[in-house]
């Protein structure tokens, strides 16, 4: 067993979070014209046969398998449910009840299912359960069937929370090049929680592990949710660092921007190379003004004239073209160096004829878009 009946009801909890609703609030921005609509999801309430139908018999504090065991294609009515405690205390009981030589067949059940919160909240429980009670078990079963190799990592990841070095040794020792990726992934994504340099280093010790994300990649994103100033500073010294979007330091700043795009922003504004902070600042921009353009904007208006205000001004330009295009010609005109300038008015002008190729060039000459530009847009690669 390689886990307490405690660290299982955790997962089970935490797991709930895949069955909550997701509900945006309005933002208004008068300015640019642009709101976005709510989106709720309804919440169902629960269906009182199927928890009436599970076994009574409640499972004993050392969680040893219940002699009233659940019946596998009893899942099926289950994946049917949507989201709500009692769905959870539902799936979390017909998990707990389920005989060892079953788990392998309710797996497969919730590949029946379309994918959805509710049938990887099933695929998530039943995996802790099993590993909690065979972990060898569930290797054997990931390691025979290629298309659940992935539960790997959260055996791991089960492993490394109890006993990370003990973890670590054995997911090294692996023969099976994407078993241990995976095995490795879930460990170390437990380790960067505490240790996010040694799990970065630990990473790089591993060598190259096939095709997947590179470890690395996984270690920065989840460092940069807790500490992002701390994850950009090693990124931006990180040997192996790529280039481009799949950077590490472009995989911090988008996360970073996702909690604090200010914070982001004024990272990124103090990078010494030219090149990486002109695209940084881009990357930053345009997310932040798909969710309040009226916030990105104000803070670009913030910025001193120069190469990182134009890349910023750019970036907002392009992305709300589509919705308040004044704007973004104005955003695009006011950009200080010419080839940039015409750059953003060039991108803003694709944007507006892939949308409406008939009248789309009468719309941009109404909104300020020179003529030359509209006429002389280069082949687009």
């Amino acid at each position: 067993m390689i886990a307490t009946s405690e660290t299982w009801m955790k997962i089970a909890i935490a797991s709930s979070a895949l069955l909550a609703g997701a509900a945006f609030g309005h933002w208004g921005v008068p300015s640019l014209r642009i709101e976005a609509a709510a989106v709720v999801r309804p919440s169902v309430s629960p269906n009182d046969s199927l928890t009436n139908a599970l076994p009574a018999t409640t499972p004993s504090k050392t969680r040893a398998p219940s002699t009233a065991h659940s019946d596998p294609t009893a899942l099926a009515g289950l994946l049917r449910e949507r989201g709500g405690s009692a769905h959870l205390r539902a799936l979390t009981d017909f998990v707990d009840h389920l005989a060892p030589g079953d788990f392998a067949a309710a797996l497969f059940a919730t590949r029946q299912w379309p994918r959805s919160a509710e049938r990887d909240l099933a695929a998530r429980l039943l995996v802790a359960r099993w590993a909690e009670l065979d972990s060898d078990g569930v290797l054997a079963f990931a390691a025979k069937h290629r298309e659940f190799e992935q539960i790997t990592g959260d055996v791991f990841q089960q492993m490394a929370t109890a006993n990370l070095s003990g973890a670590l040794t054995r997911a090294q020792a692996l023969t099976d090049p994407s078993l241990r990726y995976q095995a490795l992934r879930g460990a170390l994504g437990v380790m960067a929680e505490t240790d996010p340099a040694g799990a970065l280093q630990a990473a790089a010790n591993a060598g190259n592990l096939g095709n997947g994300e590179p470890l690395s990649q996984m270690i920065y994103r989840q460092w940069s949710t807790t500490d992002p100033a701390a994850a950009a500073a090693a990124a931006t010294q990180d040997p192996n660092a790529g280039s481009g979007g799949r950077s590490p330091l472009s995989e911090v700043l988008r996360n970073w921007a996702e909690q604090d795009p200010q914070g982001a922003l004024n990272y990124a504004l103090t990078l010494a190379d030219p090149g990486m902070q002109t695209r940084s600042i881009g990357e930053i921009v345009r997310h932040w003004s798909e969710q309040d353009p009226t916030a990105a904007a104000s803070s670009i208006n913030a910025i001193s004239a120069g190469a990182a205000r134009d890349a910023a001004a750019a970036a907002l330009a392009s992305s709300v073209a589509a919705s308040d295009l004044p704007a973004a010609v104005g955003w695009a005109q006011s950009i200080g160096d010419d080839a940039a300038r015409t750059s953003a008015l060039q991108r803003v002008s694709r944007r507006v004829l892939w949308r409406d190729p008939t009248n789309g060039a009468a719309t941009l000459q109404g909104a300020g878009v020179p003529a030359e530009i509209i006429q002389n847009l280069p082949p687009h690669h």
